[in-house]
């Protein structure tokens, strides 16, 4: 029987390192499909984001928060969100 997983993965020094559990048998065979990601952007200063709150002011304000601390712990929240398996 096949089973459809996606996982995240890095590569480096030429091996595909998983990010997340994969629970397969050992020497499974697989087929892999490889789609690269954007890289991730450094995180924005304080000021960045005071400045996009003011931007975001109208129907989106309150979306994930008012204040910066209130923005970061969202957005922590969804990361953790992120290391959960399909």
């Amino acid at each position: 029987m096949t089973h459809l997983k996606k996982i995240r993965a890095t590569y480096k020094n030429g091996v595909i390192e998983p990010l997340d559990k994969i629970n397969l048998p050992e020497g499974q065979a697989l087929e892999v499909e490889i789609k690269s990601l954007p890289s991730v952007t450094a995180e924005l200063s304080r000021d960045q984001k005071r400045e996009l709150i003011q931007k975001i002011r109208g129907s989106m304000r309150g979306t994930w928060g008012n204040t910066v601390e209130e923005i970061d712990a969202y957005v922590k929240s969804e990361r953790k969100s992120w290391n959960r398996e399909f």
